[in-house]
């Protein structure tokens, strides 16, 4: 079974990502704004996971509609908040070509695939979709960020007592993958994700089909920076 498969639908998930929920409260807002789509527009959130995002985007405006691989993520979804869902495969959408104004790729949701063609796929997809003119947000964490992280705990394991669970963050041996490790409730589990570059990211891109990116350094619109927590990036497809 893929990681994303058995992670993203194991009941220990929610635990692990309790906080997010409230964390919503605030990336909701900033990521519909770096969307920077009028209302009325229609948007795909792809993952869209429990949809902790839709009230937010719904906020602004937009007509959204959400896409999950996980049944768990999408049956907690439909009883939260109630919106058109999609079970689906990020590398071949169950959508028309040029159905959205937008697509909405948050939090580090591309790099999952164990090759580099697959996930040029998923960003084929996410361009197939869009009319032209359409804007896709990808939302990633920095690599430099994340080559910090990895430093501290490469070795050692941070505990999480108030969610019971523990966490490890390695690079593999050539350095593209970042592998999460994390145990909770009798539970292993482990993200493997591709973690590119700025020239990859824009690379795979314009390859997929989008004009130059504008690209941020954090949700607050800030200027890209090579150090920053978070790289979002705004492509329009050509």
């Amino acid at each position: 079974m893929d990681w994303f498969a058995w992670d993203f639908d194991h009941p220990a998930y929610f635990d692990i990502y309790a906080d997010k929920e409230a964390d919503a409260g605030q990336e909701g807002p900033a990521l519909a704004a770096l969307l920077a789509l009028p209302a009325g527009s229609r948007v795909l959130d792809l993952p869209c996971g429990w949809g902790r995002l839709h009230p937010h985007l719904a906020a602004r405006g937009l007509a959204v509609v959400g896409g999950d691989l996980s049944p768990l993520n999408l049956r907690r979804h439909a009883g939260e908040h109630p919106a058109p869902l999609a079970r689906l495969d990020l590398r071949a959408l169950p959508f028309r070509a040029g159905c959205a104004d937008g697509v909405l790729c948050a939090f580090t949701s591309w790099g999952y695939f164990a090759t580099d063609a697959e996930n040029l796929a998923q960003l084929r997809e996410f361009a197939r979709v869009l009319r032209p003119g359409g804007a896709l947000l990808l939302d990633l964490a920095g690599r430099s960020f994340l080559e910090r992280v990895a430093a501290r705990l490469r070795t050692r394991w941070r505990d999480y007592p108030d969610r019971a669970y523990r966490e490890r963050v390695r690079w593999s041996p050539d350095r593209r993958r970042i592998w999460t490790e994390r145990q909770c409730r009798g539970a292993a589990f482990r993200h493997d994700i591709w973690i590119p570059t700025d020239g990859e990211v824009r690379a795979c891109l314009a390859e997929a089909g989008f004009e130059a990116p504008a690209a941020f350094g954090g949700l607050d619109g800030r200027p890209w920076d090579p150090g920053a927590e978070r790289w979002i990036y705004r492509a329009v497809r050509r």
